[in-house]
């Protein structure tokens, strides 16, 4: 008894990673990204609950599925990005850069969390990426707790792909699975 549950333990740790490679190649064009975050969510979904098909043809028709609105949510974020990047480098030539620097940290952290939550939340089934940015700050703010288990998934992510570049290409099943678990619709 023990064996086995150790061994769909270990299924579902290698459908995480692989749900994480395929989000890494569907992220190959920085705008896809989005849309790769809400299939990785979906295949994540039905691996936790032993739902579909095989894992990498279900991660292509979801992907294929919001790819067209998706990719306009990508391109807002990679704005943001842009735009988050100028201004720390405006910040640490102005005179309170020591506090202005954290500042910009934390909001891009916040943005960070949205941006991950919206994808959740398309993932669960909402249609409209504009309903599901709306729903994810309203449940960043209402669900305080879940919105920092989740910034730590993130902050983590980022560091171990700072340590170990590697782990790129695996490192968004995880970050997906925090996502889910953390949604507050599973």
């Amino acid at each position: 008894m023990r064996e086995a549950t150790w061994r769909a333990g270990l299924g579902e740790f290698s459908d995480c990673l692989l749900a994480g490679l395929l989000v890494a190649l569907a992220s190959v064009p920085v705008l896809t990204a989005a849309p790769a975050l809400v299939a990785g969510c979906r295949a994540v979904e039905r691996s936790r609950r032993g739902v579909g098909g095989p894992l990498w043809t279900t991660f292509w028709a979801d992907f294929r599925s919001v790819a067209r609105e998706g990719v306009l949510f990508g391109l807002g974020c990679l704005a943001a990005v842009v735009v988050f990047a100028v201004d720390l480098e405006v910040a640490g030539s102005l005179p309170g850069a020591g506090v202005l620097r954290p500042v910009l940290g934390v909001l891009a952290g916040a943005a960070a969390i949205v941006a991950v939550r919206t994808c959740e939340a398309v993932s669960s089934g909402e249609s409209s990426w504009r309903r599901a940015a709306l729903a994810a700050a309203r449940e960043s703010v209402a669900l305080p707790g879940s919105a920092a288990l989740l910034a730590a998934a993130i902050g983590v992510s980022a560091v171990l792909v700072w340590m170990l570049p590697i782990l790129a290409f695996v490192i968004t099943g995880p970050l997906c699975l925090a996502a889910v678990a953390t949604g507050g619709r599973s």
